[in-house]
């Protein structure tokens, strides 16, 4: 896709970035305890909306230059958003199926941290699809990247629990419980026995838990009864491009 080439630098949206609505948006990951950030999840949107369903229809290598991209922007973005002095980490979408050598594809992710004096520990590379791949697979991009400095999140755990066995095999940074699971956590008994179990067993195996899609202060207090530590959704900060927005500030029970 010719269009992410405007992605590079913010500063590119007024020229040829502005004609195709491209854009990086960054939306917080809060600390339940005290609304803390703990990172900003960096998202492409186009003319204001997600999209990464755009990306969905790329073959495999078209996706895997369009992630490399998206990165580099990601973080120039975020350093003239004044990333440097945020406190949080910077989550970074990448589909695990589009990663060849994973040192490969991060590396220009890495020149252009350094470039902004961004030590990679503050990197967080959120893996989308990580169930598409082999255990071998995402055993060597684990392998890699932690090697390198940045960390591995695992963007999903969905319907039926899938993903939840990788996810304690291999311990990722962060762990992102779905929206679909969180929506009704508050209203629906089934839902909230759901959660709490699934919670539970993540806490079991030591992973580090972001609820996605809280969209009510009924939904965030359930989710904090449960022992969720991070959370990300409407509630806590909507996505803003260009800037690093603060979580709202909650009161911690």
């Amino acid at each position: 896709m010719e269009s992410e080439n405007s992605m590079m630098g913010p500063e590119a949206t007024a020229s040829a970035g502005a004609s195709a609505g491209l854009a990086i948006a960054f939306q917080p990951i809060a600390e339940i305890a005290g609304s803390r950030i703990h990172a900003y999840e960096a998202q492409v949107q186009r003319n204001g909306a997600p999209a990464a369903q755009d990306f969905d229809q790329l073959s495999a290598e078209q996706r895997c230059d369009v992630d490399r991209r998206c990165a580099v922007a990601a973080i120039r973005w975020a350093a003239t958003a004044g990333f440097a002095n945020s406190g949080g980490r910077l989550a970074i979408p990448m589909s695990a199926p589009a990663i060849g050598d994973p040192a490969e594809h991060i590396q220009p992710a890495l020149v252009t941290a350094r470039q902004y004096n961004i030590v990679p520990e503050r990197l967080v590379f959120m893996l989308h699809h990580y169930q598409a791949i082999t255990s071998s697979q995402l055993a060597d991009i684990m392998h890699v990247f932690n090697k390198l400095g940045p960390t591995v999140a695992f963007h999903g755990i969905g319907p039926n629990e899938s993903g939840l066995a990788a996810c304690g095999k291999f311990a990722p940074h962060m762990v992102t419980i779905e929206p679909e699971l969180i929506t009704g956590v508050a209203s629906s008994w089934s839902r909230r026995i759901a959660i709490e179990d699934l919670v539970r067993r993540m806490q079991s195996l030591s992973l580090r838990i972001v609820a996605a899609g809280v969209d009510s202060e009924a939904a965030y207090e359930r989710l904090r009864s449960f022992g969720v530590p991070l959370v990300q959704g409407s509630y806590v900060g909507a996505p803003a491009a260009g800037i690093l927005p603060q979580p709202m500030s909650r009161s911690a029970a």
